[in-house]
């Protein structure tokens, strides 16, 4: 899975836009635009910062959102069976049902690590309607 889509907010629900700037797709619900990124075989780019605890930033050490949405985090791995691979971790609640997610694993670089929490995000927020759970405003 190595499609980077976008998904932006907009006033009527939701765009899906790929690299170049083209809209492919625009949907009422998040998790109708996640499912189309999921069911083309792409995963929605999150916004990756440094992560900050207790006012300082954390070295090697990224988290990502979607929107105001925190997604996950990543980081190197320091002890266990294979120090330097990097470890991440979806974590955090679908803003729209509140349903909660955690679930992570590891990999051999950054940027499988960054791509795997992609795609578990992807497929969380996507399955949003198929645990059961209203969502806000139905």
């Amino acid at each position: 899975m190595t499609e980077r889509l976008e998904v932006e907010e907009t006033d009527g629900g939701f765009r899906v836009i790929d690299q170049e700037g083209i809209e492919l797709a625009h949907v009422f619900r998040r998790f109708e635009a996640f499912a189309f990124a999921r069911d083309r075989g792409a995963r929605v780019h999150l916004k990756w910062e440094r992560t900050i605890i207790g006012g300082r930033e954390v070295p090697q050490d990224f988290s990502a959102c979607h929107g105001d949405h925190g997604a996950g985090r990543i980081m190197p791995t320091v002890s266990g069976d294979k120090p330097g691979n990097w470890a991440w971790f979806v974590n955090g609640t679908d803003p729209d049902t509140g349903r909660g997610c955690s679930v992570g694993g590891r990999e051999n670089s950054k940027d499988q690590a960054v791509e795997q929490l992609e795609a578990a995000y992807t497929e969380f927020i996507a399955n949003a309607v198929k645990y059961g759970r209203q969502l806000k405003n139905d």
